[in-house]
């Protein structure tokens, strides 16, 4: 038996083509004229040319990082990407003081459950890890992750004078410790180096990081997925904040529709996990708020590098100081709460930059300028242990000591006040 394919006139066959393709012309036509007229939901091909920065603005920007000074080799190499040195003759033990298992999901499985090595794209690669506590007296480098210490009682008794040893913080200073009772004045006289997001630590390990493109993009062209109905997103588990961050929220919804996702809103269940996995569910919206738990200097998280630069939103910042922004992100990538008297004023310009199209001033700095997300969270890349394994090839090994440890590391030093604060 075969198959019957019906055979009419060739007339029939052509007529019925042209009203086929007729019907489908108009029916394109109406949805077009629709999306035109009314955003939909998701308006998919956002098609932009993007134009170079001025060069004065670069050369500001490179101004301003210049003149960060206090900075160890490491830091220098990673503020304004020169090339890293030949690493130094022989191996290199780094060892972390109890609580290394605490950060391996993180630093060395990524969120996969499966070891990575560390040293597989850095620069150096004559490192050891180890949690042994019977390596102290060998290791080069102790590392103490504050965050999790319970104490001066996790502090071991120093024999190998010549080791260094290194406090590691990758939260604000308002949340330094998790559970320790002593206080951070108690730790003066103890840590030769610092191991945190800022720039001038003696290891930095910033959540992300701003380069200038060696060879810019001139001709680059850029696709948006961007819903037009709600434009701004943001995801958090810590419904609190020092900044009261959320109380901007609740304000800022009186005056343009925002989309809570996470434990802190309505959408708990849009994402499949706190750090663990991608939240593709924000991909789609125009504005990110990166707003940070704290207001204090350099603390950029994943919340802008991740969640906003990564998915091509535009990130809409509060946590560091105008001038920080400035020196470590791209000109014109941002949108600065500081900037604006109230959250009404930065709904009614974020309301604007939709309806005039002006928003694709912000992806400009993609011409001259890329970013790396160097973290960990989201199955990205964990740069912790390979930033350890560089200052020990690349740092300079003076005696150093902190004895005000406050001085370096401290609210009163490093953060600012919360937005309703001064703004009163």
């Amino acid at each position: 038996m075969g198959i019957n394919l019906y055979r009419g006139p060739k007339k029939f066959i052509l007529l019925m083509i042209v009203l086929s393709l007729t019907f489908s012309i108009y029916e394109y036509y109406k949805t077009l004229q629709f999306a035109l007229k009314q955003p939909s939901d998701i308006v998919n091909g956002i098609f932009l040319t993007l134009e170079p920065i001025e060069e004065n603005k670069i050369k500001k920007w490179q101004d301003l990082r210049n003149n960060m000074g206090n900075l160890s080799r490491l830091g220098e190499i990673l503020l304004k990407d020169t090339p890293t040195p030949k690493s130094s003759n022989g191996n290199y033990k780094i060892l972390v003081w109890k609580y290394g298992s605490t950060i391996e999901s993180r630093h060395l499985k990524h969120f996969t459950g499966e070891l990575i090595d560390p040293f597989s794209y850095c620069s150096v690669k004559n490192c050891d890890i180890s949690y042994k506590d019977e390596d102290l007296d060998t290791a080069d480098i102790v590392i103490f992750h504050l965050h999790r210490i319970k104490g001066l009682k996790d502090i071991p008794k120093r024999t190998n004078t010549k080791q260094i040893w290194a406090f590691l913080t990758d939260e604000s200073p308002h949340h330094t410790f998790l559970s320790s009772k002593d206080s951070l004045e108690a730790f003066n006289g103890i840590f030769n180096w610092s191991m945190t997001y800022r720039i001038d630590s003696d290891i930095p390990v910033p959540y992300g990081r701003t380069l200038l493109k060696r060879n810019p993009e001139f001709d680059m062209k850029l696709i948006l997925n961007k819903r037009r109905d709600v434009l701004v997103a943001i995801m958090g588990s810590n419904c609190h904040g020092h900044n009261h961050r959320w109380k901007y929220v609740k304000e800022l919804q009186k005056y343009i529709a925002v989309d809570v996702y996470g434990g802190c809103g309505p959408m708990k269940n849009a994402c499949p996990g706190h750090f663990k996995a991608d939240c593709p569910a924000i991909d789609q919206y125009l504005f990110y708020l990166s707003f940070e738990n704290s207001n204090c200097d350099e603390y950029i998280t994943e919340k802008l590098w991740w969640n906003a630069f990564h998915k091509n939103s535009i990130p809409v910042v509060m946590g560091s100081t105008l001038q920080t922004y400035e020196k470590l992100l791209p000109p014109g990538s941002y949108i600065n709460v500081d900037n604006f008297a109230n959250p009404a004023g930065l709904a009614d310009y974020l309301l604007q930059l939709n309806k005039t199209g002006d928003f694709k001033h912000y992806y400009n700095w993609k011409a001259n300028f890329e970013v790396l997300n160097e973290h960990g969270y989201f199955r990205s890349k964990s740069y912790h242990y390979c930033r350890i394994c560089q200052s020990l090839n690349y740092n300079i090994k003076e005696p150093k000591i902190y004895n005000n440890l406050q001085k370096f590391w401290s609210v009163k030093e490093s953060c600012h006040q919360a937005w309703d604060d001064w703004h009163d």
